[in-house]
């Protein structure tokens, strides 16, 4: 399990869209050289003597669409990415990240995604 599930995310959509692409479809909410220095070098660390600070509030919102997860997931990612504040709740990051999605489903599919997981966490 990872302590930086924010870089995490935006290393994984780094691997599909360039930069500028995540600006875009973040409703420009951080730079694209942001999330360059974001994936590269991680929460506070830049290039030279740049810093990489957090996003600001208004911002979530737009990353939230990006990540294609709720404001409060982000700004949990953000706490735990920048200010190593973990989720009180005794779950990873992973079944944190896949709460939402999850969440969404009815309850057949539900039922499958929960056989499928044991089905697979057997196999290891």
């Amino acid at each position: 399990m990872s302590d930086t599930p924010f870089r995490d995310t935006a290393r994984r959509l780094s691997e599909r869209m360039d930069y500028i692409s995540m600006s875009v479809h973040s409703d420009r909410a951080r730079s694209h050289g942001w999330w360059r220095n974001v994936v590269e070098f991680g929460p506070w660390n830049g290039p030279g003597e740049t810093r990489v600070g957090p996003p600001t509030p208004e911002a979530i919102q737009g990353i939230a669409k990006l990540f294609g997860t709720t404001t409060e997931r982000v700004s949990a990612m953000v706490a735990q990415d920048w200010y190593q504040v973990g989720q009180t709740s005794g779950h990873s990051s992973r079944v944190a990240r896949l709460a939402h999605g999850i969440d969404q489903l009815n309850e057949d599919d539900t039922d499958l995604v929960e056989q499928l997981i044991n089905r697979l966490a057997t196999i290891k």
